[in-house]
């Protein structure tokens, strides 16, 4: 399975500009395409939550080239105290809680 995964990421990165966002089946997971360099072609992914319409939320996500990348940005997000500083964060700078944009019915 993975060997098929690699041909079917290299036939969607052919032929795509550098930088530019591929999108995948996971919600918030691109595969971008890096200019080439003297060892060849490189590919990363960028983790770039969407809003409700499928746009990413950021200008630019986050860009992952390891396993090991992903791990340690995982292990930080899951720490409960990086929470209660985000919404201390918001508290200070009276932030509240985004709406869902409702979709219009036509």
């Amino acid at each position: 399975m993975d060997n098929e995964l690699e041909k079917q990421i290299k036939n969607a990165l052919n032929g795509v500009n550098p930088w530019q966002r591929v999108p995948t089946n996971v919600k918030g997971a691109f595969l971008v395409k890096t200019p080439s360099s003297k060892r060849g072609e490189s590919f990363m992914v960028e983790i770039n939550p969407t809003d409700a319409n499928g746009n990413p939320i950021k200008r630019r996500g986050v860009f992952l080239k390891r396993r090991s990348e992903l791990e340690n940005f995982m292990e930080v997000m899951g720490n409960d105290k990086l929470k209660d500083l985000m919404d201390a964060l918001e508290n200070i700078q009276g932030l509240t809680p985004e709406e869902e944009l409702k979709t219009v019915e036509i």
